[in-house]
């Protein structure tokens, strides 16, 4: 006989048992707006329950493709649409591709500034160039520091890099902690003596990391990157025998270098002078928070340079990339105001070659060589050390921080993909890493981490002082005129006659000693004005026609596509 109680209390019991549904997961939104795929343009969004904190915010140097280009910077469009939800921007080092697009982005949008005491003074400088529309607001933050802001609680780690006072940034929530490398290596013997703080990074492993953000520039080296340390020797060697003037050509953000070169010439009794404005202002800022040190007296100016003789001049400078408006290319092709470089001097390069920069770094090696300078640069050992981790302390980052999902960021493609490899090294299986792509919507929660969607995001280029007018048909047809050449037409009419012949200008197109395909296009040009005319065309009709049938016969007979304008003048 069934016992009607005691089935009763059994469902009861399954009942009380039974969990409630679960609420959807919340979810961090990881958007990277610039920094993968290339070097440069580093900017990342952390979106969590309608707040937004933006890490770095940098430029982007052109290439070849790009002539006539200063530099590229962030799309804003996301940030502009949400700029109600920024809370903070959050700057890792003061380099140029991580603060360079800060001044741009203060005039669209309002938010304080978190970093360290250097990056705050190099982004201050940067902001009386470009002054934003509200006066910018900055807190000082220091490695192992906790700010809260909004839903965020942010931990800054000590990292070394080949700029001083660069911080990593742990990123926690309630869903979990995200840490965000920013650029770094692990050296343990740095010239200010602190060292990457990997202990740090150990305990936020042993809580838990739910991701890791880790930079990729070096992954494809094996080993460890060397220390910085290393530098001084080589400095010391080569002044030890220098018997001329000694120029050195340095990033003007690299202050650990820039001491060196000053413990240097101290010891051999040089003085320094400084060329450059942003070289001066970058040893101003650091000189001044207390980031170089150096006796009063070894930094002289340019007047007081003219009196000392050579052997007792160290002149540092920029032109580390071979860039046609730094000193040392100045220097090299004669047109610099204060000096020029000659027979007897040696020249110091002490940077790695971007990519993309190696034609001009060339040229400026081999003009100076040619004035019979001797020439110190990359293929020397030890003549440079890079800022950013090997293969070694890659898998170093990773083991202590024991992260549940990856994604590599700061490098070309190649350098994620390579990056990934040594996670699935370390056993993080692939489906929990994601080589992402600028304008990925990432969506992060304790159970996966998954591409959710896409945003547009377009190049911003920088041409002088215009800002996002410069396109991609702007450079289309730079490209052009540099390749083809260009050819201007102008036609004058009255009443839809010719008042005179087409006047027919070329600049770049054929040399001046080839009149027969001018001839051509003159004849051409002739017999389609005057049909057109004759149809009652438009001077708007007129320019698209005759665009299209002068550019066909041209390909014809040179087998060219220059750039062709036309103005039809109406009186």
């Amino acid at each position: 006989m069934t016992n009607n109680n005691d089935g009763d209390s059994k469902i009861i019991e399954k009942i009380i048992k039974k969990k409630p549904k679960s609420k959807s997961k919340e979810s961090i939104k990881v958007i990277p707006i610039g920094g993968l795929g290339a070097i440069g343009r580093n900017m990342t969004l952390f979106e969590y329950k309608d707040e937004i904190i933006i890490v770095d915010c940098g430029i982007m140097f052109p290439d070849d493709e790009q002539p006539g280009i200063d530099f590229i910077i962030p799309d804003f469009s996301y940030v502009i649409k949400n700029k109600h939800k920024i809370k903070a921007i959050v700057i890792t080092h003061g380099h140029e591709d991580h603060i360079g697009a800060v001044p741009f982005l203060l005039k669209e949008i309002t938010a304080p500034i978190y970093a360290t005491k250097l990056t705050i003074g190099l982004i201050q400088s940067r902001l009386i160039e470009r002054q934003p529309k509200e006066p910018a607001v900055f807190h000082e933050v220091k490695p192992r520091d906790e700010v809260e802001i909004g839903k965020f609680k942010l931990g800054f780690i000590k990292v070394n890099h080949s700029i001083a006072d660069g911080v990593a940034i742990a990123i926690q929530t309630e869903i979990g902690t995200i840490i965000h490398t920013g650029d770094f290596k692990i050296d343990f013997s740095p010239v200010d003596g602190e060292a990457t703080d990997i202990s740090r990074f150990a305990e936020y492993g042993e809580k838990g990391v739910l991701l890791l953000l880790s930079d990729s520039t070096n992954a494809e080296r094996a080993g460890h990157t060397k220390t910085e340390s290393l530098l001084i020797n080589k400095l010391d060697s080569i002044f030890s025998g220098a018997r001329g003037r000694v120029i050195v050509a340095s990033f003007a953000s690299n202050i650990h270098r820039i001491q060196q070169v000053l413990d240097v010439a101290q010891k051999y009794n040089r003085k320094v002078l400084i060329s450059g404005l942003t070289m001066q202002k970058n040893i101003e800022i650091a000189t001044s928070l207390g980031y170089l040190n150096y006796k009063e007296g070894l930094i002289v100016e340019k007047e007081e340079a003219k009196t000392l003789p050579y052997k007792k001049q160290i002149i540092i400078g920029t032109g580390t990339q071979g860039e046609p408006m730094s000193a040392l290319s100045r220097m090299a092709n004669g047109t610099h105001k204060m000096f020029t470089a000659e027979k007897g001097d040696t020249i110091i390069i002490t940077a790695s070659v971007i990519p993309g920069n190696e034609k001009m770094i060339r040229n400026v090696v081999n003009a100076l060589m040619k004035l019979g300078a001797e020439v110190f640069h990359e293929q020397e050992n030890d003549i440079h050390v890079s800022g950013h981790a090997s293969e070694e302390e890659l898998k170093l980052m990773l083991s202590v921080t024991k992260p549940k999902f990856f994604m590599p960021i700061h490098g070309e493609y190649k350098h994620m993909v390579a990056h990934a490899k040594i996670a699935e090294m370390l056993n993080i299986k692939s489906s929990k890493i994601i080589i992402a792509e600028n304008g990925d919507i990432l969506e992060l929660n304790n159970k996966e981490f998954k591409r959710k969607s896409k945003i547009p995001i377009t190049d911003i280029y920088v041409d002088g002082k215009d800002i996002g007018d410069v396109g991609s048909s702007v450079i289309k047809d730079r490209h052009i005129m540099s390749n083809e050449g260009v050819i201007f037409i102008t036609i004058i009419t009255s009443d839809g006659m010719l008042l005179h012949q087409p006047i027919i200008v070329s600049k770049g197109f054929i040399g001046n000693k080839n009149t027969k395909v001018m001839n051509l296009i003159q004849k051409e040009v002739d017999y389609r004005i005057n049909k057109m005319l004759i149809d009652g065309l438009s001077p708007k009709a007129i320019e698209s026609a005759l665009k299209r049938k002068v550019n066909n016969m041209i390909y014809k007979v040179s087998r060219r596509n220059p750039v062709i304008d036309i103005k039809v003048l109406e009186i």
